[in-house]
């Protein structure tokens, strides 16, 4: 075992499936919490606080990146059918302000800003 899963196991008890996924994604071969960090977009501290159960900031949120990131997701998307949480999250954060008037761009804007995932999860609240 890991010393980062024996800290989360310490910390949580009953370890969250993502959790799990988090730091197995850290301990994999060739990557490290600051490269896991920078995949989800958040830093290494938030990382570590969340393995020990100490992040302060919006839980639900940070259990979606690692989904859509690590975990690869499918999410059914008003716009596009059914598209990787990833790709959806990537749009998402698009969406929470529109830079240009490309067509792909505008679509998605309105799409994202009327699903139910952007105002529950997305780029501004919590996830489900």
């Amino acid at each position: 075992m890991s010393d980062r899963m024996e800290i989360a196991r310490a910390a949580w008890g009953d370890i969250p499936d993502w959790i799990e996924a988090l730091v197995a994604a850290c301990d994999a071969a060739g990557s490290s919490q600051s490269k896991v960090a920078k995949q989800i977009g958040r830093s290494p501290g938030v990382i570590s606080s969340a393995l020990r159960n100490e992040y302060a900031g919006n839980m639900a949120v940070l259990e979606e990146r690692v989904r859509a990131v690590i975990c690869a997701e499918q999410v059914k998307c008003p716009a596009l059918d059914w598209i990787s949480s990833a790709d959806c999250l990537f749009w998402r954060d698009y969406a929470a302000k529109l830079t240009s008037a490309a067509y792909e761009r505008v679509l998605m804007f309105r799409a994202c800003r009327n699903c139910d995932r952007f105002t529950r999860g997305g780029s501004r609240a919590v996830n489900d």
